[in-house]
This record gives C-alpha cells, sequence and structure tokens, in this order.
C-alpha cells in the first residue's frame, strides 16, 4: 500500500513540475512580449537569401494566451484528477450491492418504494458523509451494527425470482447515474412498525408503502 501511495505521490509531484514549467514559460513569454514594445509593427528582417514575414503582435498574443489556458487546463486536471473510469467488473459488483438493498429491503414494496430505497442508497453514495461506493454505502457497520439490517443476516437466503429481476433492473439504472426523484434527498429510511431514535432528529420526507423517509439536517 505504501508503495502504491508513494508512486501516486510521484506522479502528481512529476505533473505538478510540468504545470509549473509550463506556466512560468507562457508568463515569462507574456512578460517578454509586452515589456519589449515594437518600433514598427510591421518591421521585416531581410537576409542575403531571403526576407521574413512581418511581426504579426496578435499572433504572439494569441500563442501566449493558448500557452496560458494550456497550463491552466494540466494544472486542473493535477488538483482535481478526472475519476477513474468503473471497470465492468466493479459495475457488476456495484449493480449486485444495490441490487441486493433494493430487494431485502423492499421486495414487497410497489416500484415507487423500491426506487425510493434505491435512491437513498444513491444519496448515500454521493455524500461525504457516507462510503463512496454502493457496496460501501450497503454494507457500511458501526462495529457489529450494518446500517442496512439484512447486511448482518447471514440466514436471509438468495434473492430470486421477479422482484430480483425488477432489483437488478432498478440497480443498474441507478448505478449508471440516473435518479429516480422519488424521496429527494432523503438519506435515511424505517420501516412504518419501528421507530428509531433518529427519526425524532431528521426532517421527514415522505411515507412509500411501509417506509417512512428523511433526510440528513
Amino acid at each position: 500500500m505504501s508503495k502504491r501511495l508513494n508512486g501516486i505521490s510521484n506522479a502528481l509531484a512529476r505533473d505538478a513540475a510540468t504545470v509549473f514549467g509550463t506556466v512560468f514559460v507562457a508568463i515569462f513569454i507574456s512578460n517578454c512580449a509586452i515589456a519589449e514594445p515594437v518600433v514598427e509593427a510591421t518591421t521585416t528582417v531581410e537576409t542575403a537569401s531571403q526576407t521574413s514575414q512581418p511581426v504579426n503582435n496578435d499572433a504572439l498574443a494569441s500563442s501566449v494566451n493558448a500557452a496560458l489556458e494550456s497550463a491552466a487546463s494540466q494544472l486542473a486536471g493535477v488538483i482535481h484528477p478526472t475519476p477513474r473510469p468503473v471497470s465492468n467488473s466493479e459495475r457488476d459488483r456495484e449493480v449486485r450491492c444495490l441490487a441486493e438493498a433494493i430487494y431485502f429491503e423492499a421486495r414487497g414494496e410497489p416500484e415507487r418504494g423500491q426506487l425510493a430505497v434505491a435512491e437513498v442508497v444513491a444519496n448515500r453514495v454521493a455524500s461525504h458523509a457516507y462510503p463512496n461506493t454502493f457496496c460501501g454505502v450497503v454494507r457500511q457497520r458501526s462495529r457489529s451494527v450494518c446500517q442496512f439490517s439484512w447486511a448482518c443476516d447471514s440466514g436471509r437466503g438468495a434473492p430470486r425470482g421477479v422482484q430480483w429481476e425488477r432489483a437488478n433492473n432498478i440497480a443498474e439504472r441507478v448505478v449508471d447515474g440516473w435518479k429516480p426523484n422519488v424521496v429527494g434527498n432523503a438519506t435515511h429510511f424505517h420501516a412504518t412498525f419501528v421507530s428509531p431514535s433518529w427519526s425524532r432528529r431528521l426532517p421527514r420526507v415522505a411515507r412509500i408503502g411501509t417506509h417512512v423517509f428523511y433526510r440528513s439536517r
């Protein structure tokens, strides 16, 4: 793990050095172009064999601006790296985790209730307060207590049937970025037959089927 972190740090350092070098050169060129005024915009330089084209100040300015924009773009890439694409196997795992959450939490609910559960999980993935993957969210635990009770139930059995197919269809769309817009930014829910202490502290969003949904403050 330490070697991998060192490798990443070295790569970022090299990228940053390249970018800052580009910025320095671009600024130096820009300063030279501004600090040394051209006596005549159409001055030509003659040699024994040929005559050069007139100096074009507008073209020089455009080149400097392009260099600065390129450097800024590179710097943005170092500070905010582009997210690593999710591989097919990673996507399959994410879909499986979300489908299990939908199935075990809401397989007896109408489709709207299943969409609501999927949206809660997706909202947690997008929040800095929770793990940033679907599998991380649905299997999160504090000591021996699971955030989703089914994840701690070793006797829950294997998912199957039409409800499992529906859960997978919903999970695939949500993992790929689709937002159901059923419960907005809700991050919590519980069954109607229980009343956890945290439910009295959070704003209630909706009741769908046998679940009540809440959002974080």
